[in-house]
C-alpha cells in the first residue's frame, strides 16, 4: 500500500546534517509516510552512511551534481504518496507539524490543497518566527487559516514572502505534478517560482504555529555547488530577471494587480542591472539596462536614472551610492 506523504530531501555533501533532517521526519506523530533522499552528486561518503543508519526506512537515490532543482524533480518522481512535502536537508521538522497540517487541510479542503506553517530560525540571532517578521505585509488570524494573499508575497522571495517556504510545504501529489518542476534554471529563487505556480492552482491554507525549524547559517556554509555564487549581485539579478521573466509568461493566468507587482518587480531588477554596470564603467549595456527598466514600469525615478545615465554616467553612480546607503530589498538588490 502506498504511503499518504511522499517527503523529498535533496542533499549535496552533508551526510550529518542530513540525518537530523531524517531524523525529524521519522519522528512525526503522523506515521503513514515515505522519506525520498535525492543525493545531488555528494562525495561525503553521504549514501554510505544513510544506508548504514537507516537501510530501508529511507528511499535512497543518487545523481550527478545538477542541483537542487533536479534533485527535487527526481523525488516528486519518485513519490508514491497522495501529498508530497519538501524538506531542505538542513532544516527540521516539529514533531507534530504534519499532524497539524491535516487538521488545517480537513477544515480547509478541498479548495486548499497546499498547507505550509510557521517556522523559526535557527544558527541565527533572530528570535522572531516568520509570521511575526512578516505581520506588516501579512498577518495570520487564529490558529488556522486560508491565506488570499499567497501570489503577493511569493512575487518577492526574501523578507516578507519567506513566510511561505518550501520546507514548511504540504501539497496534494496532483497538483504538485500539474504545477510543472522546478525549473534548473533558477539556481536561487526556484522555490518561489514553482509555489507561485502552485498558488496558481490551489488556495494555500496555513498553520499559525511555528512547526519547522529554519536553518540560517552563514551563506558560504549554506550554499554550495551550483549555487555557491548566489551572493554576487549578478548572479542574484540574473536569478530573479528569469522568474520575474517566467512569471510573466503566466500573464493569461495572472490577475491584474499580481502582473503589475510582477511588472514593478522586474523594473526593479533592471534597474539593479544599470547599477551594477555603472559600477562596473560598461557604460553602453547600462543606457541599455535602464531604457529597459522604463519601458517595463516607467517611475519617476527611473526617469532620472534614465537621463543622467545617458548625459553623465558618472553622476548617475553617485546617485546609485547615494540610494545604496538607504535603500536595499531583502535581496541585496538595489532598487533606486
Amino acid at each position: 500500500m502506498n504511503p499518504k506523504v511522499s517527503v523529498v530531501i535533496p542533499t549535496y555533501k552533508r551526510a550529518v546534517q542530513v540525518q537530523k533532517a531524517i531524523d525529524s521526519v521519522l519522528s512525526q506523530t503522523f506515521s503513514d509516510l515515505e522519506v525520498i533522499v535525492v543525493d545531488d552528486g555528494s562525495s561525503d561518503g553521504t549514501g554510505q552512511t544513510l544506508g548504514q543508519v537507516y537501510g530501508d526506512r529511507i528511499r535512497y537515490y543518487a545523481q550527478a551534481n545538477q542541483g537542487v532543482s533536479v534533485a527535487r524533480n527526481r523525488g516528486v518522481a519518485e513519490a508514491r504518496g497522495e501529498w508530497i512535502a519538501f524538506l531542505d536537508s538542513d532544516d527540521l521538522w516539529d514533531k507534530e507539524k504534519l499532524e497539524w497540517q491535516f487538521k488545517a487541510l480537513e477544515q480547509f479542503g478541498p479548495q486548499s490543497t497546499g498547507c505550509y506553517t510557521d517556522t523559526r530560525l535557527f544558527n541565527h540571532p533572530e528570535t522572531r518566527t516568520l509570521f511575526e517578521m512578516a505581520e506588516t505585509n501579512y498577518k495570520h488570524e487564529g490558529t488556522m487559516g486560508v491565506n488570499a494573499d499567497v501570489l503577493r508575497l511569493l512575487v518577492r522571495p526574501g523578507g516578507a514572502g519567506m513566510v511561505v517556504h518550501l520546507s514548511s510545504l504540504l501539497a496534494r501529489a496532483d497538483v504538485v505534478r500539474r504545477a510543472g518542476g522546478f525549473d534548473p534554471n533558477l539556481l536561487y529563487s526556484q522555490d518561489s517560482e514553482f509555489m507561485f505556480r502552485l498558488a496558481l492552482l490551489t488556495n494555500f491554507c496555513y498553520v499559525n504555529r511555528p512547526l519547522v525549524w529554519f536553518d540560517r547559517s552563514p551563506v558560504e556554509t549554506r550554499h554550495v555547488g551550483v549555487s555557491s555564487d548566489w551572493n554576487k549581485s549578478e548572479f542574484l539579478l540574473r536569478d530573479s530577471q528569469l522568474r520575474l521573466e517566467r512569471i510573466l509568461r503566466l500573464s493569461a493566468e495572472l490577475p491584474r494587480n499580481i502582473r503589475k507587482l510582477v511588472r514593478e518587480q522586474l523594473r526593479s531588477v533592471h534597474s539593479g542591472w544599470t547599477n551594477w554596470y555603472l559600477e562596473t564603467a560598461q557604460y553602453g549595456k547600462a543606457r541599455h539596462a535602464v531604457s529597459t527598466a522604463a519601458r517595463t514600469d516607467l517611475t519617476f525615478n527611473i526617469a532620472v536614472k534614465w537621463l543622467l545615465t545617458w548625459i553623465s554616467p558618472r553622476l548617475a553612480l553617485r546617485l546609485v551610492h547615494h540610494h545604496k546607503e538607504r535603500r536595499k530589498d531583502s535581496s541585496g538588490i538595489d532598487i533606486v
